[in-house]
């Protein structure tokens, strides 16, 4: 590990370990991040570290978690794995050997399939945020999703498209994982089941950076509208400025995070009327007030996403407390259950849920909004669940 790196790390860790230092006699309750910290993944990685540190320190000036009759003060441990499941990995080994960590949340599904097996051995609670359906199932018992992912939304989402938006031509763009390519296969049956021409549907490798070749072919196809589906924002930022040096003037459609980081990479005029899901209301109080710690202690707003990742690590150290007892995460899933519904951070309702799509209650679902990209900034133009 780099000397970069390993600074990184440990101003994650030590930031999460909030008010513990100071706190007589209050044993620690590690939870650990997996995540990517650096590379194309970071907004949404560094999203994820830090609002576990802002919730534990909010937990931490309470004076810590209360479970079983005892207090705990929240210690964050977030480690890089820069979007290599290799590396997802080795960070599980260490916060398991190491650390002494029986609760782990990962931002990506990739990570979370990489030690799903080990989770399960290891009676480790697993919090996953990446959209990899497999990841939870009818006999998943350690594996939980911060939140539904994009089969739950993705129905809702185009049928919004449908009544809201004319252009019919489409092109479809993912980055070529098992996750990413399952989401244009669902994209795919969702437009034509809505009415629309689906002109091709492609994929691309994720250390890709010239998309000339790909661009020309799919704006030789004169699309109305391309889907982006799962790019990762620094990914989607670059195929916009290419697609507009190439000449096209449609919109795009983003279905994960990220409005912000291809905002400020590609200018708003070459952003303008780009339409994506929003996992915050920025004019939310309760979000704003997350964004604002984040841009305190990071220097830069961040990736809305980081409502999701509090929301559903929060319901995970519910979940913790219920249960009455740190050690024994096999209690853990009666409590879970027990734990919703509750409030996000935004105030909207979170529910239990999984059941009718994993055949297991297994997540909170969550509301998300969809936006469009007007002046720079996004429009709240409907919501979905």
């Amino acid at each position: 590990m780099s000397l970069r790196k390993l600074a990184v790390v440990a101003a994650v860790s030590l930031a999460g370990y909030g008010g513990s230092l100071t706190a007589a006699g209050a044993e620690s309750l590690k939870i650990g991040i997996i995540a990517p910290l650096t590379g194309p993944g970071a907004p949404w990685g560094i999203a994820m570290a830090q609002g576990a540190k802002i919730l534990a320190a909010r937990q931490n000036a309470q004076g810590g978690l209360e479970v079983g009759g005892k207090k705990y003060q929240l210690e964050m441990i977030a480690y890089d794995d820069q979007y290599k499941t290799q590396e997802a990995v080795s960070a599980y080994i260490r916060l398991v050997n190491q650390d002494g960590v029986k609760y782990v949340a990962f931002t990506t599904g990739g990570a979370t399939m990489a030690v799903k097996q080990n989770l399960e051995s290891d009676k480790v609670i697993g919090l996953s945020a990446g959209f990899s359906p497999q990841a939870v199932d009818a006999k998943t018992k350690y594996v939980y999703r911060a939140y539904g992912i994009y089969v739950d939304y993705f129905p809702a989402l185009y049928a919004w498209l449908k009544a809201n938006k004319p252009e019919r031509r489409v092109a479809i763009m993912n980055p070529n994982d098992e996750t990413a390519r399952d989401m244009g296969v669902l994209a795919e049956k969702l437009l034509k089941q809505n009415g629309y021409e689906v002109l091709t549907n492609e994929v691309y490798e994720r250390a890709q950076k010239d998309f000339a070749p790909l661009l020309t072919k799919i704006i030789a196809s004169k699309p109305e509208l391309i889907d982006l589906g799962g790019s990762p924002p620094n990914t989607a930022a670059l195929v916009i400025r290419q697609a507009r040096e190439f000449g096209y003037k449609g919109p795009f459609l983003i279905a994960v995070p990220g409005w912000k980081e291809v905002v400020s990479a590609v200018g708003n005029e070459a952003a303008e009327g780009i339409i994506t899901v929003l996992y915050a209301d920025p004019t939310n109080d309760g979000y704003r007030q997350l964004a604002a710690e984040y841009k305190k202690a990071i220097g830069q707003d961040p990736n809305e996403s980081i409502a999701a990742y509090y929301d559903g690590i929060n319901v995970m150290v519910r979940a913790i407390q219920l249960s009455g007892d740190v050690n024994d995460t096999s209690k853990f899933e009666a409590a879970f259950a027990r734990a919703l519904p509750m409030d996000s951070v935004q105030g909207e309702k979170m529910t239990l849920g999984g059941k009718d799509l994993y055949g297991v209650d297994h997540q909170p679902n969550i509301v998300r909004f969809i936006g469009t990209i007007k002046n720079g900034e996004p429009v709240i133009a409907g919501k979905i669940k």
